[in-house]
């Protein structure tokens, strides 16, 4: 298995972008392109990886709160303990209801991790936002999780359709990293679902400095479907991932500056189609 993690302590260069990828998967971080104009508590609190294997491609994005811990844990969490796994030939899991099933005890796993890492350091603990995407070409299949206001895309030929994100509907956003935590809350408060691979061009995380009002662009989903036309039409197949993150966290530091107003940002995208 082959790993990639950028870690928002690691990049703390306002304009800076950090950009790696293998193959079709690729990941970008960048502090934002501007200062935060928020209260905050460390200068960049997100983090992005992606874990490769022989049967599948897992990509993760993190947008930490009240500190850069919470989401480190989270993502180092799911590396450690379920992405060997997740990308071997053979998975364990084999059914759609295996899969979600896995996919709560990962997100229950990764919300223990932040507590206890707060515990060790003797700190508040630092919720996260969090989203996950497992794509098995051979199995056809995408695995997609998501708690809070991060975005999960599923691009192809026509949209760029939110799979995650956070229910308009609530007056809070929901995070990793709470006592209350319990199974039948992250139920009530993720996005959990499997779904067949058919039809997508590309997968794209992003947090949430993409689209926060007055700091990221005003339409998120229309910015990340012309992105990854473009890098469609342009771009060899081998750097299409590459180039789509690349252009994806571009133009949100584009707004950050245009607007006086920062935010980190990360972005994973897996390349699917030709």
């Amino acid at each position: 298995m082959r790993t990639a993690f950028l870690r928002g302590r690691e990049h703390p260069l306002v304009g800076g972008l950090e950009l790696t990828g293998i193959d079709r998967v690729a990941i970008a971080l960048s502090r934002g392109g501007a200062r935060k104009t928020y209260a905050h508590t460390d200068p960049n609190e997100d983090c992005v990886a992606f874990a490769l294997g022989e049967g599948g491609r897992l990509v993760m994005a993190a947008d930490g709160h009240h500190g850069e811990l919470g989401s480190e844990a989270a993502v180092q969490t799911i590396l450690d303990e379920y992405a060997s796994d997740w990308t071997a030939a053979t998975p364990e899991a084999v059914t759609p209801e295996a899969w979600r099933e896995q996919a709560f005890e990962a997100l229950l796993r990764a919300n223990r991790a932040i507590l206890e890492v707060a515990g060790r350091n003797q700190l508040p603990p630092a919720p996260t936002t969090f989203v996950l995407a497992l794509l098995r070409p051979e199995d056809d299949l995408l695995l997609h999780l998501s708690v809070g206001d991060s975005h999960l895309f599923a691009v192809d030929h026509g949209r760029a359709l939110e799979l995650g994100g956070r229910d308009p509907e609530w007056k809070f956003t929901p995070f990793l990293g709470y006592e209350e935590a319990r199974r039948e809350l992250i139920e009530t408060y993720s996005i959990v679902g499997v779904r067949s691979l058919a039809g997508i061009r590309a997968v794209v995380l992003a947090t949430d400095g993409l689209s926060e009002p007055g700091i990221g662009v005003a339409d998120p989903p229309e910015t990340v479907f012309r992105t990854v036309s473009q890098v469609a039409a342009e771009v060899p197949v081998e750097r299409r991932a590459v180039e789509a993150c690349r252009g994806i966290v571009e133009s949100a530091l584009r707004a950050h500056r245009r607007q006086k107003a920062g935010d980190n940002m990360g972005c994973s995208v897996v390349w699917v189609g030709d």
